[in-house]
């Protein structure tokens, strides 16, 4: 077979810890296909003996110790033990290779490398062995000129009949005239056919290919094989093969401008595509492939695909590859490949299975990058959330603009109610402050007690009045405009906090408990901050002459993307729905027994303007015996 094994067996030799290792093929007059080490010609005469005492055993041997050949190894060798392993039986010829260890026990059966070289080993045997019997069953069946030539007397011994047929000679025409032969070879191949000539005087095996010349035009390609036969050391006759390959050359040059074009395509193809052996090392990767990742083709080829992998994705690649391996399928899958400047880039590929003889030898596949679409797909994503909450201010912004619709409509009501309004809210007060001020200055004798009575009446009807007197003020500014915000940037947490301590206490002094849900966080607004500290005090004072002992109130803030929302709820009486519609008109009011110093029904119509001047929403949500929730939702600063 002509085949070396040497390197593996020398690999073999080296994992086993063995004095020398060898293979032969087990016939009469076989081969030493392989050695761990240089032999002397002694030496490989005793190995020769082996090649007869091991024909025909098979792979059940009893020990090495009943062939003379071992023997004499020891003696040269100096080993302890000797392990003849069966590699492979080949139509009946049986492949050993012999180990010659120093250990007491073969070591082959519980090391999984040495397994591999022995299949590795087999696998190139039967490969050859295919290759050799292809090649006996092709040239059984080409056509060839055969002859003997005797170089002494210058004369053919023997020319085949196809003569006619290959050389568009007859063999007359050969053997007298031999000179034809010649001519009809091209003259470029020429020196060819002479350093042909040259070898075979020498006494060497000599082949030349050339191009040949036919009588009706044309030309074919032949190619001619011959042998030296040597008689007292000279050359004495020479025998010969003359074939026709004009088919053989016609297909090699199809097949390598077909190579060469298939060539072109996988390397003008974007995709990865490569090729590994049944170890997993790449044996074939096209250029655009190698040069995604960084590297030239030949920095890639004898590597193993794993190598190129994240270490994070080389677990799901195995169980990848595996998956593949039972199922003999095409497989899909997705991993990271890490381009030479470590950076990883993901490839979606197809991967499917060579099969030969049932046995996959192979893999290949092709990959694409799809770096680029998984992050298109994740920005796809981000944006979807966006629109989802882009919708929501939508929805918010609709309910604010039905809102700002139906103040307008309540503002070209009330311009006519304004006058009777205020002027019925100034002159309560008034009347109150007027009547017990006369009575006070009319009558001299009034008790102590009547007196400090009439002066805390006056003195809550003058709070109410200075009161209202600055609410429509506010209402005033806000509805001109709100020209006289004074807007600065700060934290609404530590606003709401400090004001929660405030107003616990007012509610803890009523027997109505209060607790807050806020948050540990720096949440920024852009506002007045006076203004919509009145305005969660005019909320918290409604709450409270809505409220009674027992009942409990809550104050909670949520942090949204581009809003604060805050929450302020309580357990007590309610508000009707007929009052519910009223809420917010500007001198509607539900009254109350709760409350020290009343309050005109301008105040929540005021708290309204300032949420919404803040480009804020202001809704409250009540019903009898149920309670009542005010949410306000306000913009953060961008």
């Amino acid at each position: 077979m002509n085949i070396d094994f040497s390197d593996l067996i020398k690999l073999y030799n080296d994992l086993a810890g063995s004095s020398f290792c060898f293979l032969i093929k087990a016939e009469d007059g076989g081969e030493l296909l392989g050695k761990s080490d240089e032999l002397s010609h002694k030496n490989e005469e005793i190995i020769n003996l082996s090649f007869a005492e091991l024909a025909g055993k098979g792979s059940k041997l009893k020990n090495s110790e009943q062939f003379s050949f071992i023997e004499k190894l020891k003696k040269v060798f100096k080993f302890k033990n000797a392990f003849i392993n069966p590699v492979c039986n080949i139509d009946g010829i049986n492949y050993y290779l012999i180990d010659l260890s120093p250990q007491p026990e073969n070591i082959l059966k519980h090391n999984p490398h040495l397994q591999t070289i022995i299949n590795s080993i087999t696998t190139e045997l039967r490969l050859q062995h295919e290759l050799f019997e292809k090649y006996d069953l092709v040239s059984s069946r080409i056509d060839a000129v055969i002859y003997s030539y005797n170089i002494q007397k210058k004369k053919y011994h023997f020319i085949s009949g196809s003569a006619k047929k290959i050389l568009d000679l007859t063999e007359d025409e050969i053997v007298n005239h031999p000179i034809k032969l010649v001519r009809r070879v091209y003259p470029q191949y020429y020196t060819a056919y002479k350093r042909f000539i040259a070898k075979l005087l020498r006494g060497e095996h000599a082949s030349v290919d050339y191009e040949y010349k036919i009588k009706l035009g044309g030309d074919k390609f032949l190619r001619h094989v011959a042998e030296p036969i040597m008689f007292e050391g000279k050359v004495d006759r020479v025998v010969g093969v003359i074939s026709d390959i004009t088919q053989e050359k016609e297909m090699i040059n199809r097949l390598k401008r077909s190579e060469k074009r298939f060539g072109l395509l996988i390397n003008t193809a974007i995709d990865f595509i490569f090729s590994l052996n049944g170890f997993g090392y790449l044996i074939q990767v096209n250029e655009n492939g190698a040069n995604a990742l960084g590297y030239k083709t030949e920095e890639m080829l004898g590597k193993h695909f794993l190598d190129f992998a994240a270490d994070y994705q080389k677990n799901d690649i195995t169980k990848s590859f595996q998956e593949m391996l039972s199922s003999k399928s095409t497989i899909h899958f997705e991993i990271d490949l890490l381009h030479k400047l470590n950076k990883p880039i993901k490839f979606e590929f197809l991967a499917t299975p060579l099969i030969e003889n049932d046995e996959i030898t192979g893999m290949l596949g092709i990959g694409r990058d799809i770096t680029r679409r998984r992050k298109n797909e994740e920005t796809i994503e981000r944006l979807k959330q966006k629109l989802k909450e882009t919708k929501r201010l939508v929805e918010i912004e609709r309910d604010r603009a039905k809102q700002q619709i139906t103040i307008l409509e309540e503002i070209n009501l009330l311009k006519n109610e304004f006058i009777s309004n205020v002027s019925h809210e100034l002159r309560t007060p008034l009347a109150s402050i007027v009547g017990f001020a006369e009575t006070l200055a009319s009558d001299e004798d009034l008790p102590r007690e009547l007196i400090s009575e009439f002066s805390n009446i006056i003195l809550t009807e003058g709070k109410r009045l200075a009161r209202f007197i600055e609410d429509i003020l506010d209402f005033s500014e806000l509805e001109s405009g709100g020209a006289n915000l004074q807007k600065e940037e700060f934290n609404i947490v530590t606003v709401l906090k400090e004001l929660a301590k405030k107003v616990e206490k007012e509610f803890n002094a009523q027997k109505i408990s209060f607790t807050s849900l806020i948050p540990d966080a720096e949440i920024i607004i852009f506002a007045d901050k006076e203004k919509l500290i009145k305005a969660f005090n005019t909320i918290f004072e409604n709450t409270l002459r809505f409220t009674k002992s027992g009942d409990n109130v809550s104050l909670v803030i949520q942090d949204f993307l581009k809003e604060v929302e805050i929450i302020i709820s309580d357990d007590g009486n309610g508000i009707s729905e007929s009052d519910l519609e009223l809420l917010f008109d500007k001198f509607h009011s539900a009254g109350s027994t709760n409350a020290k110093t009343p309050t005109a029904g301008i105040a929540l119509s005021l708290v309204k303007q300032i949420f919404e001047h803040h480009k804020g929403l202001l809704q409250v949500k009540s019903s009898i015996g149920e309670g009542t929730t005010f949410i306000i939702r306000l913009p953060k600063n961008k």
